[in-house]
C-alpha cells in the first residue's frame, strides 16, 4: 500500500513541476509561444498577391485607346482600270484603319504612344478611359525610338507615373494595359523576361525591356506597369517569327521621358549622324560577296558624300571597331552610339581601312550632323 502512495506521490510532484515549469516558461518567455503559433499561420511574406487591382486602378486614367485612320487614292492606273472593265467599280479613296494605345504624359493633354501607330495617320482619334472621345495633332515624333508625342484639348487629366526602368530587375512582375483589338483598358500580366534587347528591326535605337505580358495588335503604345501601376516601358512590338509565344517588347521608361521632353521643347530629337551605312552580316555571309567577315566590329557599306564621314576619308569596306573607345559588337551598337550624340558633338573612330587599301588602322575625330529625318 505504501509502494503505491509512493508513486502516486511521484506522479503528482512530476506533474505539479511540469506545470510550475510551463507557467514560467508562458510568464517570462511568451515569444516562445508566439513564435509557434506564427509558424503555424504566418503565410511567406513574398508570396504574390492574390490581385493587382490596386495597380490597375491607378494607371486606367491614364492610358488611352487610340484610332488612326488613314485615306489614300487607289494605286490603279486609269489604263488598267479600263483594261479590266472595272473603272466605275473601283472607289475614289481608301480607307485604312489602325488600332493602338497612348498613356497620358500631362494634366493638359500630352500623349505619347508609338510612332508606327500614327505614321500614316490623316485624323488621330483618342478615346479617355471614361469614353470621351477627341481628336488629337501631332506635336513631334521620333523614328529613331519609335515614339510620337500627341496633344488632345483636354484638361484635369491623370498623368502616369514613371519608375526608373533602369531599376528595373529581370524577373520583376509586369502587366500590359492597352487597346488590343479594340478592346480598351484590358490588362496582361507576366514578368520582365530581359533588359537591353536589340536586333528586332523595330526601332533604330533598341534598347528594349523583354516581357512574356502580352502585345497584341492594338497595345503598341501602352504602358507596360509595375505591380505598383507605375509606368516602367511603352509595349512596342511582339516577336513571331518561327512560332515564339510570350517574346514582346517594350521601349523603356526612362528613353521615353527624354524623347517626350526634346520633343516639347525643340519639336524634334536631336541626334548625330556620319554618313555611313553599314553592311548587314547576312550579305557579308553570302558567298557572292567580296568582302571578308571582319573578326571583331562593322563593316562600312556606303558613305554619303558631303557629310562627315565623307570629309574624314572613311569609305566603303573599312572597318569600325570602336567609338569612342568602346568596343562595336554589331550594326545596331554603332547606330545607338552614333545616335545619342549631339550634332557638333565630337566623336572617335577607330578601325581598319578595307582590304583595297591595305587593312592599315586608323583612329581619326569627327564631328556629328544632325540626323536627316529619313534616316532609319
Amino acid at each position: 500500500m505504501s509502494q503505491k502512495l509512493n508513486i502516486l506521490k511521484f506522479l503528482l510532484q512530476s506533474v505539479i513541476l511540469g506545470l510550475a515549469v510551463g507557467f514560467l516558461i508562458v510568464y517570462f518567455k511568451p515569444s516562445v509561444i508566439e513564435n509557434h503559433e506564427d509558424n503555424n499561420i504566418i503565410t511567406n511574406p513574398t508570396d504574390a498577391p492574390t490581385s493587382y487591382a490596386n495597380a490597375v486602378n491607378k494607371i486606367a486614367p491614364s492610358v488611352v485607346s487610340i484610332y488612326a485612320q488613314t485615306v489614300n487614292n487607289p494605286r490603279v492606273s486609269e489604263e488598267v482600270q479600263q483594261l479590266l472593265g472595272v473603272s466605275s467599280l473601283l472607289p475614289q479613296t481608301m480607307t485604312q484603319q489602325y488600332l493602338g494605345s497612348g498613356v497620358v504624359m500631362s494634366e493638359d493633354g500630352y500623349i505619347v504612344t508609338s510612332y508606327h501607330v500614327i505614321q500614316q495617320a490623316n485624323q488621330i482619334i483618342v478615346s479617355l478611359w471614361d469614353n470621351t472621345i477627341l481628336e488629337a495633332s501631332i506635336i513631334g515624333f521620333d523614328n529613331v525610338t519609335d515614339l510620337a508625342v500627341l496633344k488632345i484639348e483636354a484638361i484635369n487629366l491623370v498623368p502616369a507615373t514613371f519608375m526608373d526602368s533602369d531599376k528595373t530587375q529581370t524577373g520583376d512582375v509586369v502587366m500590359t494595359v492597352g487597346n488590343p483589338f479594340g478592346l480598351s483598358q484590358s490588362v496582361s500580366l507576366g514578368i520582365i523576361s530581359g533588359k537591353g534587347r536589340s536586333g528586332m528591326n523595330v526601332s533604330t535605337i533598341e534598347d528594349f525591356i523583354q516581357t512574356d505580358a502580352s502585345i497584341n495588335q492594338g497595345n503598341s503604345g501602352g504602358a507596360l506597369i509595375n505591380a505598383q501601376g507605375n509606368v516602367v516601358g511603352i509595349s512596342s512590338a511582339t516577336f513571331n517569327r518561327n512560332g515564339a509565344q510570350g517574346i514582346n517588347f517594350a521601349i523603356p521608361s526612362n528613353v521615353t521621358k527624354l524623347v517626350m521632353h526634346e520633343i516639347l521643347k525643340y519639336g524634334k530629337v536631336f541626334r548625330g549622324w556620319l554618313g555611313i551605312a553599314l553592311i548587314p552580316p547576312r550579305y557579308l555571309n553570302d558567298r557572292r560577296s567580296k568582302i571578308a567577315i571582319p573578326e571583331k566590329g562593322v563593316v562600312v557599306g556606303y558613305v554619303s558624300p558631303g557629310f562627315p564621314a565623307a570629309k574624314a576619308y572613311i569609305r566603303p569596306g573599312d572597318n569600325i571597331t570602336h567609338v569612342n573607345d568602346i568596343a562595336i559588337q554589331n550594326i545596331f551598337q554603332y547606330k545607338e552610339l552614333i545616335a545619342k550624340t549631339k550634332p557638333g558633338e565630337t566623336v572617335e573612330i577607330s578601325g581598319f581601312t578595307g582590304a583595297s587599301s591595305g587593312g592599315k588602322p586608323f583612329t581619326i575625330q569627327v564631328k556629328t550632323v544632325d540626323r536627316p529625318p529619313q534616316v532609319k
